[in-house]
């Protein structure tokens, strides 16, 4: 409980200092972006997913998702929508292709709409939790890679819908992002 509680503080904290001095004309926004509140990741009404919850008899989809690039400009997802079937198992295949040791990557499904304050809220958990937060809106999330390293993630279609997927080290999120959409 004080983890969620420093973690909503300071994911609070972020929030409050991203939105100070912002455009002074309003007329000039024109671009909406659907934004959340970094303290909605700890509300319980959305229900839970138990990625372990895996159906034996289930059809499995395999996906391979790359992480390339050396650069902050360079570095990207090989995708940025990946469809999948209700009902089926993800066996997802995650590799790092960087050479760089300065790229580090992870790949993290995410409620849509909650990738940036899932990305923000993940900065306070560090290195050692693969910079994910405990929260609700994550999904599924592989550890952090480093370049030349691979992982499986395997876990059932969540409910038919659009999601998010999202590298959370810090500084990444806003280039390395896709649509997982399961229909």
């Amino acid at each position: 409980m004080k983890n969620s509680l420093l973690i909503l503080s300071l994911s609070i904290s972020s929030f409050q200092l991203m939105s100070c001095g912002g455009n002074e004309n309003p007329a000039q926004n024109t671009t909406e972006e659907k934004k959340v509140n970094p303290a909605d990741l700890f509300k319980d009404d959305r229900p839970a997913y138990d990625a372990t919850a895996i159906d034996a008899t289930a059809p499995v989809q395999e996906i391979i998702v790359i992480a390339d690039g050396n650069t902050m400009s360079e570095m990207k997802y090989n995708t940025t929508e990946i469809k999948v079937k209700p009902g089926t198992t993800i066996k997802l295949t995650f590799k790092n292709n960087s050479t760089d040791a300065s790229m580090p990557h992870n790949w993290v499904l995410v409620h849509d709409g909650t990738m940036e304050a899932v990305a923000t809220a993940g900065i306070s958990m560090g290195k050692d939790k693969s910079y994910v937060p405990d929260s609700k809106d994550v999904l599924i999330a592989s550890k952090l890679l480093g370049p030349g390293e691979e992982t499986i993630l395997s876990f059932p279609a969540p409910a038919a819908g659009k999601y998010q997927f999202v590298c959370t080290y810090p500084g990444h999120w806003s280039i390395m992002h896709g649509t997982f959409v399961v229909e």
